[in-house]
């Protein structure tokens, strides 16, 4: 779909839902196809009023509208709510910023939202399947439909990865694309020690194995996108969700996960457990103990986040049990590690709380989409008399 089509059908569907909140004729059907053919625009959907959204049909849209009293309140907040959409359709021809698509095993996630978050900053803009897929779409199609309008395929390739079905699905319609369109379009980025698949092996690729090649290997891959490193990196403000306030036993087991996570904090050093692995080198394993034990997801997210080194003397870091573990000379803990690692929990402890709050909202959405369902066939059930 062109610009101007995608104008027209925008427009459409602002027109649709103007008469129906002013009395006029409206149809449930039409509403049903603008709405899936503009919700399966990756980088429009996030842009579509909010309504849009979460209104699956006429009467859902009817019984949010109805709160303006008058028709001209209703017709003015619908005009406001469609004007920076609109506005950004006639921009995008003007838009030279590149796409990448980020083709993972789910396994990998956190990994691939905290590169996601670094592309970004330099103004790529990113199509990541779990953030882009709702409930009840095809995910060939839509999948499908991303690498073919986005710039280039990263394939993150790790012992996960290279068993996951998704991603050999994924890679087949990028290379089909690479080999049409004669360019490369699939940059491989490889995050464990693993044996590049043949139809790879010809290709460069990212080295995100260990985090003291990250300052070589970001440049790398942001030069293979076609942007300059001197590019000046730009602020990712990340608006937090809200999500409606529940009675504790109407809670879902995600929200109840959130409602209880206390932020972790490093307690101190535990002189007792830390050891040098290798009696003939400085280097220790020192245990930072934690206030608590982190669940598995925040785990993985802190791990994530130490993939990334902000300086030079950026050391390896995980976790073991409710300990975090750094590998370094001790004096160094004071004069480098402490603060990094003290930043990089307050970090994980805030993606944590918004993964959470991402898992929560799927998980509303997809209850939504079954009352919905429910009701229609409700309405069915009235509507139809087999007497």
């Amino acid at each position: 779909m062109n610009n101007s089509e995608l104008f027209e059908k925008v427009e459409s569907l602002q027109n649709l839902l103007i008469s129906r909140a002013t009395g006029g004729e409206a149809h449930d059907a039409q509403y049903r196809v603008y709405r899936d053919e503009l919700m399966n625009d990756p980088i429009l959907r996030d842009r579509l009023p909010r309504f849009v959204r979460t209104c699956f049909d006429l009467n859902q849209f009817w019984n949010y509208i109805k709160q303006f009293p008058s028709y001209r309140e209703r017709r003015e907040f619908l005009w406001n709510e469609f004007k920076p959409l609109l506005a950004m359709i006639e921009m995008r021809d003007k838009d030279t910023s590149k796409s990448i698509f980020l083709s993972h095993s789910s396994k990998d996630k956190f990994f691939v939202r905290t590169l996601a978050d670094h592309l970004r900053s330099y103004g790529i803009k990113v199509w990541i399947d779990e953030a882009e897929i709702n409930i009840g779409d095809s995910l060939i199609e839509k999948i499908g439909r991303a690498i073919e309008s986005t710039d280039y395929v990263g394939v993150v390739l790790s012992h996960n990865s290279i068993n996951s079905e998704w991603v050999q699905r994924e890679l087949q319609i990028a290379l089909q694309k690479e080999i049409k369109g004669k360019k490369v379009v699939v940059l491989p980025i490889l995050i464990e020690a693993i044996e590049l698949p043949p139809f790879l092996k010809d290709k460069l690729y990212a080295d995100f194995t260990n985090s003291e090649k990250y300052e070589n290997e970001l440049p790398k891959l942001l030069r293979a996108l076609g942007i300059s490193v001197e590019k000046e990196k730009k602020q990712i403000e990340t608006k937090p969700i809200e999500l409606p306030r529940k009675a504790p036993a109407q809670l879902t087991p995600t929200e109840r996960k959130l409602t209880t996570f206390e932020d972790l904090k490093i307690i101190e050093i535990d002189d007792s457990k830390s050891y040098k692995p290798d009696p003939t080198k400085l280097l220790y394993n020192i245990y930072l103990k934690l206030s608590a034990s982190p669940p598995l997801d925040w785990q993985q997210i802190f791990e994530a986040e130490r993939r990334f080194p902000r300086h030079t003397m950026w050391r390896d870091a995980w976790i073991e049990g409710e300990y975090i573990v750094v590998h370094c000379v001790p004096d160094e803990i004071g004069k480098y590690h402490a603060n990094d690692l003290k930043e990089d929990v307050k970090n994980t402890n805030s993606k944590y709380r918004q993964y959470l709050m991402e898992e929560a909202q799927k998980e509303a959405k997809k209850s939504e989409q079954a009352l919905s369902e429910r009701n229609q066939l409700k309405e069915l059930k009235q509507k139809i008399r087999f007497d």
